[in-house]
């Protein structure tokens, strides 16, 4: 009798083609993914550059764009090495309504908060992703070592945007800190 049960593997090489194939698809999902998920955050951050007043999301809105475009020139290289295509450089749909709905929600009144509460939100979704990606048994090498690495920092803006949107609704009488 064979063993049918195989170790999984890593390597798509010596892979079946299918799995092979499947691995190589989820590694330019997840490229993709991580592309749209910094360029959002990248955008965002830049309106918050022109709208904020407040120095404190100003400050964060700097670390946001300078982190997520060195995020993105890695995500290029790892994608790169892996024989990938690199991330799109134009938002997708549901990306550029994320960013619509940040600009037409209530004009600028409380811009600030809404700008914190869509961090928070996209930084949960990205956090997510790359935990995902990064327990994936066929991960992609380079883009599992590209999610390890990210993911603290991801984190971190999470936890430095629940300190400006706590900042923001402390502002604005009207909003709802939950």
């Amino acid at each position: 009798t064979s063993n049918v049960l195989t170790a999984p593997t890593t390597d798509i090489a010596s892979a079946s083609p299918a799995s092979a194939e499947n691995a190589a698809r989820e590694a330019q999902d997840f490229v993709n993914a991580a592309g749209q998920a910094s360029l959002v955050e990248i955008r965002t951050s830049e309106m918050a550059l022109e709208k904020s007043s407040s120095a404190d999301v100003k400050a964060f809105a700097q670390m946001m764009i300078d982190n997520h475009k060195a995020a993105i020139d890695k995500l290029k290289a790892a994608a790169s090495a892996a024989s990938l295509m690199p991330p799109a450089d134009v938002l997708d749909d549901f990306h550029m309504r994320r960013i619509n709905d940040l600009v037409e929600t209530d004009g600028d009144a409380d811009f600030d908060a809404d700008y914190a509460a869509l961090q928070i939100d996209a930084h949960n979704d990205a956090i997510k992703l790359f935990e995902d990606y990064a327990r994936d048994t066929d991960a992609t090498a380079q883009l599992k070592m590209f999610a390890d690495e990210t993911l603290p920092t991801l984190q971190v803006h999470k936890a430095e945007a629940e300190k400006i949107r706590d900042i923001a609704t402390k502002t604005d009488k009207t909003a709802n800190p939950s």
